[in-house]
C-alpha cells in the first residue's frame, strides 16, 4: 500500500466537527493524546466517557470530504476502508486478547491493526483494489471474516463512516499488505413463490410491511428454534434482501446474539432446503398479523 505519509484523509475536532481538515492518516495514527484515551479507557463513569470519546480527533478513513462530511461530497476516495471487530459480537473467539497475533497478523490484505479506543476491540484497515466498488468490496470483506470465525461491524460498509482516535503502544503494520480484491455480487434471487401469487416486488414489500409490524408490536415469532430456522428459511426465499427482515423479527427474542444471527442466514442462503415465503406469511397470520 502507500507510505501513510502519502495517504490524504478528511480528520475532524471530535464528533461535532461536520466540516474537518485535510491531513494525512500517518498524522492520524500517530499524533495521538495519550492521557485522554488512558482516561477514558480506566473511568468507569459512562457519561464521562462518551464525552472524552466525542471530544477526540476523528477520521473518515476511506476519504476526503467537502464541504462537508457526506457520501455525496466524497471528493476522492482513500482507496482504504476500516472495519471495526467488538468484543460483544466475537464473544466466541478464545483468546480475543491475541486476535492480531494470532489472526489478523497473519491476513495478507491486512495493512494496520490495533486496539479501538475502548481498548476492548479493534480497528483494521485494509487497501482496496476498487475503491470505486467500496460497498461491494466491504460486503465481500464481511463474509471473508464470518467464514473465519469474525464479525465485523456492519455500520463500516459507509464510506463516510468516523473512525475514532486511538492508542495503541504495538500497532500491527504491514507496508507490504495486497490490496484486497474480493467483490459481492448479489446471487441471482430465487423465484419467490407463495400460495397466494403474488409477484416478487409486492412479496419484499408485504414482509416490509409485515415484519415493522412485527417491530411495533414486540411480537417474537421466533419463540423456538424451529420457528427462527423456518422465518429465517423463508425470509431467505428473498436473498440477500431478507437478511434484514429475519434480524428484525429475531430481535424480539430475549436472546437474540447478532452474530449467531447472521451466520445462520449466511447457511440459510447456501441451503438447498425449499421453504418459501409464504412461510413467514403463515407465520404472521398465527399472531394476527395480516
Amino acid at each position: 500500500m502507500k507510505s501513510f505519509q502519502e495517504i490524504e484523509i478528511t480528520v475532524y475536532r471530535g464528533v461535532k466537527d461536520r466540516v474537518g481538515h485535510l491531513s494525512t492518516l500517518h498524522d492520524f495514527l500517530t499524533n495521538v493524546d495519550v492521557s485522554a484515551i488512558t482516561e477514558l479507557r480506566s473511568c468507569t463513569d459512562a457519561e464521562r466517557k462518551r464525552q472524552i470519546k466525542m471530544s477526540l480527533p476523528q477520521a473518515t478513513i476511506s476519504g476526503v470530504f467537502s464541504p462537508t462530511r457526506s457520501a455525496e461530497n466524497l471528493v476522492r476516495h482513500s482507496g482504504l476502508i476500516c472495519i471495526d471487530i467488538d468484543l460483544k459480537e466475537n464473544e466466541h473467539i478464545e483468546n480475543f486478547d491475541m486476535l492480531i497475533e494470532d489472526v489478523l497478523s497473519r491476513i495478507e490484505e491486512v495493512a494496520y491493526a490495533a486496539h479501538s479506543v475502548s481498548g476492548k476491540g479493534y480497528f483494521v484497515i485494509i487497501q482496496l483494489r476498487y475503491p470505486q466498488l467500496h460497498k461491494a468490496q466491504f460486503e465481500q470483506l464481511v463474509r471473508v471474516f464470518a467464514d473465519m470465525g469474525i464479525y465485523i461491524d456492519r455500520a463500516c460498509g459507509d464510506v463516510c463512516r468516523l473512525r475514532c482516535q486511538s492508542y495503541d503502544e504495538h500497532p500491527y503494520i504491514n507496508i507490504d499488505a495486497k490490496p484486497f480484491s474480493g467483490i459481492y455480487r448479489e446471487p441471482k434471487k430465487p423465484r419467490v413463490w407463495c400460495q397466494s401469487g403474488y409477484a416478487e416486488g409486492d412479496v419484499e414489500e408485504k414482509v416490509a410491511r409485515l415484519c415493522r409490524e412485527v417491530a411495533m408490536r414486540h411480537i417474537d415469532l421466533t419463540a423456538n428454534y424451529e420457528d427462527w430456522v423456518k422465518i429465517g428459511a423463508a425470509l431467505s426465499s428473498l436473498g440477500e434482501s431478507g437478511r434484514q427482515w429475519f434480524h428484525l423479527c429475531s430481535s424480539q427474542n430475549s436472546g437474540y446474539n447478532p452474530a449467531e444471527c447472521d451466520r445462520k442466514f449466511n447457511n440459510l442462503l447456501r441451503s438447498t432446503r425449499q421453504i418459501g415465503i409464504g412461510t413467514f406469511f403463515y407465520y404472521c397470520r398465527q399472531y394476527g398479523i395480516e
